[in-house]
């Protein structure tokens, strides 16, 4: 090209008014460059756009007004624009006047005149700053969505009004069993869920987008068609758009099947742990039922053979009874005791007592054993302490008697002493007793190191005000023995319960190690902290407080129903005698409280069971009942209720006292709640007998009929000549005649045909009278027993599981005083199935009662041996 054409061409674009006029008027940048690239146009957007004026850019070239590597690109690019013979565009990064950086989409394109010669190039661009970095920040947005949806463990979902997914995590399709996310799109969850699961979230979903309200941690069962069900903690939102518009809903959840199950495994342990402690109680009950029916009888056997003539070795005899049953209730109340603070259901009196009068009755109560290992036994009780105070005086002498018969068994030389003294009021810190009076207890222990040596402190009495507190008083209660110690590694467990410091002293000094760790409960629950300080081969110390209010002398009385029995001590005569009707199944125990009621000098009438006792009752005057509570055809609590209904509207109210072997809480209520008056347990003490029948106001027409022959010693059982047991058939008559016929008998011996029937051998060691005693029970038993059976066949024929059970009941009570325990254990099998309805079974029942048919033809022939 010529410099002449070149010059025409520049004066052709420069006087294009129409052009200028136009270009101004864009909001565009215009910049015209010609083919060697210099500038022959600029439209005022892109002078203010580079901050600049015409004569500034005119006839420069990029390499004029930006740098090298910027002017090598823009020239590049307008080269191959000018090749080509096209247009170029692009989004680029472009320095604005303030010199900060910002985006451009410009357009790059060729320009021709009216014949078609390439005049130059014809640059646009604008500013896009802002869509540039409005894009970058949604790609950054979506990433972090593709990031969360492609990692998160939990579903995820969106779905359009239909309830279609319109985007799910990759969690969720490996839930549904998919692999890629987008083969799920467009589906619903009827596709996946079975139907009513699919109907129930459609309807979930349907009421989010109508409300707009969301449906916020909501626990479902998701149900599958070929799968099994899940569970799903799910959140549910209406989806909206930039509108406001509602568009969708979309939501997330959380797979909580494997919560789900471990919270029906934790419902089932602990339905499976109620069981369990229901279970416990149960067999508490059952425990206490069943070894206080055979203790009744031994107690009160031997505590009528303590009334008669008896030669020193028989009084032994009767001593060692005496011992060995009260070591036996010892331990069934321990038992139940520890069951019952475990339970929370122990409470706790609040009685006027002597706290020196207790301490001396636990003293003595041991001071047998202490004086068989020639052990001293003693009370230091500080001087001027208050004696009489306001608490529960049977609980604290079981403390005292656990802890200074603790003392007395691990100790073999020295003695044992009981240490009284008060403590300054409580602080707010509930200091531990130990680290309150350090110095005190040292000298306790100095003490326990010589027993025989008397406390020698001579100090003066203080005055009231430093002994009491608000009316109470601070009590340090120590027992100090000189017995073989116990090591520091185990006096942490000692206190626990089933617990002994050497597991090997259990075999050497006996106890089930509940002791110690119901005096410590108890102690807690009077608000104070047993403890101990011990040394090995030097003697223990256990040492508990207490505070205690003080109680007026005037409201002081002695209460000795606690102390413990003395079979051979004082008399009871009856200041009036009673006729008393008692309402007992066993056969056994209608003989104890028949003589027991002899001995205190009133008069007895038996009834076999409730339905006998109503009869009685309306037929004949009685001055107070005895109730067994559990006895068959109508047990003692239904008896009650029907009396307590009969009585209504008159003036009449026949005292009630309930007899029973259980020993619980619940069977107290029951007696209470049926009417009953009072409320014996299982072994039936004479002196409690004695105190239950001393509130009774006998009525004249009872009084009257009381026989001259009740206190007479004619050997007949009962006073009355009526009928002991309607379902045996037994004469009182009968029992006396038969007992004095075998006073000369001296051995017991059987064949050995029948020698494993019954353990003679065992119950002649139990059963008062020895051998004649013996007979004469065999003799009852033997009509009992034949009666029992006849009844056991027609329940079990009939399919009568209750009756059944009862009768079953007292079948096996009265086999263990022979030691038929083949039989007993039969009778017992029967009294199980009873309980749980199994006898209604013809399969079941059969073979129970031809085993109990068997063994009973086996113990009735060596009965009849024995008898013979």
């Amino acid at each position: 090209m010529s410099p002449t054409d070149s010059s025409s061409n520049e004066r052709d674009l420069q006087t294009s008014a129409t052009y200028r006029a136009l270009a101004n008027s864009l909001p565009l940048s215009v910049l015209i460059k010609s083919n060697d690239g210099r500038r022959v146009f600029a439209n005022e957007a892109y002078l203010k756009w580079r901050n600049l004026c015409w004569e500034d850019v005119a006839g420069k070239l990029d390499s004029d007004l930006f740098d090298e590597e910027i002017a090598r690109k823009y020239t590049e690019d307008d080269r191959r624009v000018l090749e080509s013979g096209q247009a170029q565009h692009a989004v680029e990064q472009a320095s604005v006047a303030d010199g900060s950086i910002g985006w451009i989409e410009r357009v790059k394109s060729p320009i021709y005149d009216a014949n078609g010669k390439l005049l130059g190039i014809q640059v646009l661009f604008w500013d896009v700053t802002a869509r540039v970095q409005a894009e970058n920040k949604s790609r950054f947005e979506q990433s972090l969505l593709n990031t969360l949806l492609e990692n998160i463990p939990d579903s995820i979902y969106f779905k359009d009004l239909q309830s279609r997914f319109i985007r799910v995590s990759r969690a969720m399709a490996e839930k549904f069993g998919y692999h890629d996310p987008q083969e799920i799109i467009a589906k619903s969850d009827a596709d996946i869920f079975t139907l009513e699961h699919a109907e129930q979230a459609r309807k979930d979903e349907l009421e989010v987008i109508e409300t707009g309200v969301p449906l916020v941690d909501r626990v479902e069962r998701e149900t599958w068609p070929e799968r099994d069900d899940t569970w799903c903690m799910t959140t549910k939102m209406p989806l909206v758009d930039e509108d406001g518009d509602t568009i969708g809903t979309f939501g997330i959840s959380r797979d909580i099947t494997a919560l789900k199950r471990s919270e029906a495994a934790l419902k089932e342990a602990v339905r499976m742990a109620d069981a369990a402690n229901r279970a416990k109680s149960e067999f508490l009950a059952n425990m206490s039922h069943e070894i206080r029916t055979p203790m009744n009888a031994l107690v009160g056997m031997a505590d009528l053979l303590a009334q008669t003539d008896l030669s020193e070795v028989q009084s032994e005899y009767v001593d060692t009874i005496r011992r060995s049953s009260d070591s036996l209730l010892r331990l069934l109340n321990d038992i139940l005791d520890f069951s019952k603070i475990e339970a929370r259901k122990l409470e706790l009196e609040a009685v006027p007592f002597s706290l020196g009068y207790e301490i001396q009755a636990a003293i003595s109560t041991l001071r047998y054993q202490g004086a068989k290992k020639n052990l001293e036994l003693r009370l230091d009780y500080e001087e001027g302490l208050p004696h009489y105070f306001v608490g529960d005086p049977g609980r604290i002498r079981q403390i005292l008697i656990n802890l200074i018969g603790n003392a007395v068994k691990f100790t073999d030389r020295g003695g044992v002493t009981v240490v009284v003294k008060r403590l300054p009021p409580a602080q707010t810190d509930q200091t531990p007793v130990d680290q309150t009076h350090p110095e005190e207890v040292a000298a306790l222990e100095q003490s326990g190191a010589n027993a025989n040596v008397a406390n020698e402190s001579d100090s003066e009495p203080e005055n009231e005000s430093d002994i009491t507190d608000g009316g109470k008083t601070r009590l340090l209660v120590s027992i100090v023995d000189t017995g073989i110690g116990i090591s520091p590694e185990q006096q942490a467990s000692v206190l626990a319960p089933f617990t002994q410091a050497d597991a090997s002293m259990t075999r050497r000094f006996g106890g089930t190690g509940l002791g110690l760790s119901i005096s410590r409960q108890l102690v807690e629950l009077m608000g104070g902290t047993l403890q101990l300080r011990s040394e090995l081969g030097v003697g223990t110390t256990f040492f508990f407080d207490l505070e205690l209010s003080v109680a007026d002398h005037s409201d002081m009385e002695r209460n000795d129903d606690d102390l413990e029995e003395d079979l051979g001590g004082e008399e009871f005569v009856a200041t009036q005698p009673l006729r008393v009707l008692v309402a007992e199944d066993g056969v056994t125990n209608q003989h104890v409280i028949a003589g027991l009621l002899r001995s205190l000098g009133h008069e007895c009438s038996i009834a076999s069971d409730g339905r006998e006792t109503l009869s009685k009752w309306r037929n004949e005057t009685y001055d107070v009942i005895l109730m067994d509570m559990h006895m068959p055809v109508m047990d003692g609590l239904e008896a009650t209720v029907e009396i307590r209904q009969q009585e209504m509207g008159t003036d009449h109210h026949i005292p009630i006292i309930a007899l029973t072997a259980a020993a619980m809480a619940e069977d107290a209520r029951l007696c209470r709640e049926a009417g009953m008056d009072d409320y014996l347990t299982k072994p039936i003490r004479r002196r409690k007998l004695h105190r239950a029948l001393e509130v009774i106001h006998p009525i004249g027409a009872a009084t009257a009929a009381v026989s001259s022959s009740a206190s007479a010693g004619s050997g007949a059982i009962f006073t009355s000549s009526k009928t002991v047991d309607n379902q045996s058939g037994i004469t009182v008559e009968g029992s006396a005649r038969f007992a004095r016929s075998l006073e000369s008998a001296d051995r017991l011996v059987l064949g050995n045909k029948h020698a494993g029937c019954l353990d003679l051998d065992s119950a002649r060691s139990r059963i008062p009278g020895g051998v004649s005693g013996v007979l004469r029970l065999a003799a009852v038993f033997k009509e009992e027993c034949q009666s029992l059976l006849d009844l056991l066949e027609t329940d079990i024929s009939s399919g009568d599981n209750d009756s059944a059970r009862r009768n079953a009941h007292t079948l096996k009570g009265a086999c263990g005083l022979l030691g038929a325990k083949q039989l007993q254990a039969a009778a017992g099998e029967i009294e199980e199935a009873g309980r749980e309805g199994r006898l209604s079974n013809p399969d079941e029942a059969g073979p129970l009662l031809q085993s109990l048919q068997t063994e009973a033809n086996r113990v009735l022939a060596a009965v009849d041996e024995l008898l013979q």
